[in-house]
């Protein structure tokens, strides 16, 4: 996979960088995680601060336009990503229905 950065900013409110990058590739579309794997090797972050926004991908394309926040610290990644918790199947699960809700539903049928 060949990567290259389109965008780099600095966001100090943050505590990271923003990344615009392009990866090319031939085969099959690769996973986030080989994204995530050759895009820190590519520009030497560390892939526990470093988080994906989005994967855009043209159909038929062999390459992908990602949007990437690097964080300088852990803690500012668990402080401010909370996007990864999403993607990596860890959002909490919906709260169940109060007996008040139940009630609502009910009467509008």
């Amino acid at each position: 996979m060949d990567v290259s950065v389109l965008d780099d900013n600095e966001n100090k409110l943050f505590d990271r960088r923003e990344l615009r990058i392009r990866a090319v590739y031939e085969g099959k579309t690769p996973t986030r995680d080989e994204i995530r794997e050759s895009v820190c090797k590519k520009l030497n972050l560390s892939p526990d601060t470093f988080d994906i926004i989005r994967i855009d991908q043209g159909y038929g394309m062999r390459e992908s336009e990602i949007i990437a926040h690097s964080y300088k610290s852990k803690e500012s990644m668990d402080k401010f990503a909370k996007r990864k918790k999403e993607k990596a199947g860890g959002a909490p699960a919906p709260a169940a229905a109060t007996p008040a809700d139940q009630k609502k539903k009910e009467e509008k049928k």
